[in-house]
């Protein structure tokens, strides 16, 4: 491997474009500034593919995975990058080299190739005589929450019909946002349920009978901190904690959120937003701000209140927060993991996983499995209801 972490590719099928695999992180920061670039000609982009997000995200949280990011270049120009990494996967007991989005499957938000419209088409079928070219490389493909209209969706499959790969796509979580272009206050409000709305009084109401109830938010470099410092202190307090998620499971992401607040509000922006009662903090919120996009990363509270629900308060705080200052035009909830994210709104973007394995026995097991536990599992619901239905009429 060259020192410069950098090695040309030589395929033919890939003549328009020279590809080059940056394999080092001195080598990616060379791209670092032509990254952005393309990034932002790509539809859809978001900020969570960005050199910064990345980057932070390798440095902190990158263990033994190992860089495989493709650069496109006509001529001198950089024109389109695959973000890729290599991790090991133990399939049935063998170790598989599986190649993946960077950051995949933990913090990246519907991820795709950075490929501008102008050059889509064609670094899509770059992309894919390289990967064929290079199948020696790796063995499984695993790409998580592709949008559904995603053309790398369909070249996924022409490159599997094409090399014998293994080819499987399947339904993920749906990714909700909300639009805070158009709306205001009060026609936001106006669209949530009375429930939302009768909870949301009840529990201010509530926590206003301790003290003062208030908001205090974190966004200049040089407080962020601060803010962080606060969230980690409420974290340990968390359900989360105790269910060991997120820095309760992994030390090494709470030195990556540090980080990445510290290097988004200097360079594109960053929150940490603190609910307090009675100057006590109850709930906290970490978010990204990347062009006029606002990525909601974390939220706790405080166990001993959660009676009082101060994560849902917080988020209606946050929400009005961002209508009133207008200065994010989109609010994306990172995932739809958690179906209580929806209550916020009724805009949600559907995504999809999409595997290429190497057709071994052990993949086509694997894949068997796959296609068979669905039709099985709906076997056994009938079965469940059919049985429960004999019994409610053996009752009677």
């Amino acid at each position: 491997m060259p020192e410069s972490g950098v090695s040309p590719g030589n395929a033919p099928s890939s003549a328009r474009f020279r590809v080059e695999t940056v394999t080092t992180i001195d080598g990616w920061r060379k791209i670092a500034a032509a990254w952005d670039r393309v990034l932002r000609a790509t539809e859809e982009y978001t900020g969570l593919q960005s050199f910064d997000f990345l980057s932070t995200w390798w440095a902190c949280l990158a263990a033994d995975r190992k860089l495989w990011i493709l650069a496109f270049y006509d001529g001198d120009e950089l024109v389109g990058v695959a973000p890729l990494q290599l991790a090991e996967r133990r399939i049935l007991g063998k170790a598989y080299r599986a190649l993946q989005f960077l950051a995949m499957t933990e913090d990246i938000l519907r991820p795709t190739m950075l490929f501008p419209a102008e050059h889509r088409q064609a670094l899509l079928a770059a992309l894919n005589g390289f990967l064929a070219e290079h199948r020696r490389s790796w063995d499984v493909l695993e790409l998580d929450e592709l949008t559904c209209a995603d053309l790398l969706i369909d070249s996924m499959e022409q490159l599997a019909s094409c090399s014998g790969y293994l080819h499987r796509k399947t339904p993920f979580h749906p990714c909700p946002f909300l639009d805070l272009s158009s709306q205001t206050p009060d026609s936001y409000w106006q669209g949530r349920s009375k429930k939302l709305r009768k909870n949301l009084r009840a529990g201010e109401r509530k926590l206003a009978q301790m003290g003062p109830v208030d908001l205090e938010v974190y966004r200049m470099p040089e407080d962020i901190h601060e803010g962080f410092e606060k969230f980690r202190d409420l974290a340990r307090l968390s359900w989360k904690h105790e269910a060991r998620i997120g820095m309760a499971d992994d030390a090494r992401y709470e030195i990556f959120y540090d980080r990445v607040l510290d290097t988004f509000a200097r360079r594109h922006g960053a929150r940490a937003l603190i609910l307090t009662v009675a100057a006590r903090p109850v709930a906290a919120t970490l978010a990204l701000l990347f062009d006029g996009v606002y990525y909601s990363l974390q939220i706790v509270h405080d166990e001993a209140y959660a009676r009082y629900s101060p994560g849902t308060l917080l988020e209606a705080r946050e929400l009005e927060l961002l209508l009133r200052e207008r200065d994010a035009r989109r609010y994306e909830f990172m995932g739809g993991a958690l179906r209580n994210k929806l209550r916020w709104t009724g805009d949600a973007v559907p995504s999809v996983c999409v595997r290429l394995a190497r057709p071994d026995p052990r993949m086509r097991a694997v894949e068997l499995y796959e296609r068979v536990k669905p039709v099985a599992k709906r076997a056994l619901e009938r079965a469940r209801a059919a049985a429960a239905a004999l019994r409610r009429s053996a009752r009677a």
